[in-house]
C-alpha cells in the first residue's frame, strides 16, 4: 500500500520495518544455524539446543508481527505498545548481558552486531511512545 508524504506514522513505519527485519533475521540465524555454529558463538554449551531454537522462533514471530503492523493503514495503540514492550525487553536482556560480562568472548564483529541490535532495539522501544498521545488516537 502506498503512503503519502503526509502520513503521520511514516517514521513509526520505518522503525517497525527496521526492527522487524532485525528480529526476523536474528531469529532465523538462531533457528537455522548448525549446532556447531551455536557452540562457536557460545550460545549453547553442553546442554540442549531447544531453548535457543525456541527463542529464535519467537524472534521470528515478533519480527513478522512488526512487519505486518507497519503495513496497516492506521497503527493502533496495541501495535505501538507491543513494539515498545518487545523492543524494551530485548534491549533489557542485552543490557543485562553486558553488565554480567557475558560478552567478553565476542569478536569485534560480534561486538559490532551486539551494539547495532541494541541501538535498534532502543530506537524501537522509544519511537512509538510519541504516537501514543491522544491526538493520534482521534483519527
Amino acid at each position: 500500500m502506498a503512503y503519502t508524504l503526509t502520513d503521520p506514522f511514516r517514521s513509526l513505519r520505518f522503525v517497525l520495518r527496521l526492527t522487524g527485519v532485525t528480529m526476523t533475521l536474528g531469529g532465523a540465524a538462531l533457528v537455522f544455524a548448525p549446532i556447531a555454529r551455536l557452540v562457536e558463538w557460545q550460545l549453547i554449551g553442553n546442554g540442549p539446543s531447544w531453548p535457543i531454537r525456541l527463542a529464535g522462533t519467537l524472534l521470528i514471530t515478533l519480527g513478522l508481527t512488526y512487519l505486518l503492523t507497519a503495513g496497516e493503514r492506521r497503527i493502533g495503540a496495541p501495535g505501538m505498545v507491543a513494539c515498545t514492550l518487545g523492543n524494551t525487553l530485548v534491549a533489557a536482556v542485552l543490557f543485562l548481558a553486558y553488565f554480567r560480562q557475558e560478552l567478553t568472548q565476542l569478536s569485534w564483529l560480534g561486538l559490532i552486531l551486539y551494539v547495532v541490535v541494541f541501538v535498534i532495539s532502543l530506537i524501537g522501544a522509544v519511537t512509538p511512545l510519541r504516537y501514543l498521545r491522544a491526538e493520534y488516537g482521534d483519527d
